[in-house]
């Protein structure tokens, strides 16, 4: 449901069984024509092992998408969501109802203004506004959103000052970026120094020592040596680039 992917739990799960069966499929007879063709007997007895490798890993691998999804979606809504409440705050000290301040929030917030417009259309349609708020909030992939959202239909069930709600929610969502982004500025120095150690110390060190060590032993350093390097150099990169990306804060 977070991850807006048209299907049900079971169908989704249909699916992903599906792909991964096709996928092992054509793995398997790939490597099952490569053997009889190369007349290998050991790619023949590995076609099997690969692919209930590729049916397991194409499995999860789409179990897990909507995850992803989810998550893709909660960084999106959350860069744009304290600008977007403050100012629904500016509206509501305004006089301007409720109904009106969403449908003022519901464009130039990105996927922010896609949640209040999903809000307002709902509105439109009849339902009551707490139910609107309410199923919109058990759809959103963000945490600091859908407290939002429960802290706006609180103040709506008991009748508070709904502007000291949106006030404080404003304070809390700031406080909690700061926090996230100073966790994050602390994360980098260890995740820096790894970085040299696994990407530039110990390559380079390994590589002048096996130049020395096959010099004294007369034997050239082979290329496929180097290229493997190369190779693992340029996954560890972009490995470590997604993996900072990925903690840093939605700001």
């Amino acid at each position: 449901m977070q991850s807006e992917i048209p299907f049900s739990q079971i169908n989704y799960a249909a699916l992903a069984l599906s792909v991964a069966i096709t996928n092992a499929l054509a793995m398997g007879v790939l490597l099952g024509v490569l053997a009889i063709g190369l007349s290998n007997a050991l790619l023949g007895a590995a076609a099997g092992l690969v692919t209930f490798g590729v049916f397991f890993i194409s499995f999860l691998t789409v179990l897990y998408y909507p995850r992803i999804i989810a998550r893709k979606r909660a960084r999106e809504l959350e860069r744009n969501l304290i600008p977007a409440i403050q100012q629904l705050l500016i509206e509501i000290k305004s006089g301007v109802t409720l109904f009106n301040a969403m449908a003022s929030v519901s464009q130039d917030y990105g996927e922010v203004s896609k949640e209040f417009k999903k809000i307002v259309v709902k509105m439109n349609s009849g339902i009551h506004e707490l139910d609107a708020l309410s199923e919109v909030t058990e759809a959103n992939p963000s945490k600091s959103f859908r407290k939002a959202l429960w802290q706006i239909s609180n103040a709506l069930k008991v009748g508070s000052n709904l502007s000291g709600v949106l006030e404080n929610q404003v304070t809390v969502l700031t406080r909690e970026r700061i926090d996230q982004i100073r966790r994050y500025g602390q994360e980098l120095s260890p995740w820096t120094m790894m970085y040299m150690m696994a990407a530039v110390i110990m390559p380079s060190i390994g590589v002048a020592m096996l130049i020395v060590i096959m010099g004294f032993l007369s034997f050239s350093l082979p290329r496929v040596v180097l290229a493997a390097l190369w190779i693992f150099l340029a996954v560890f990169q972009l490995f470590f680039m997604n993996l900072v990306a990925s903690r840093r804060p939605a700001i």
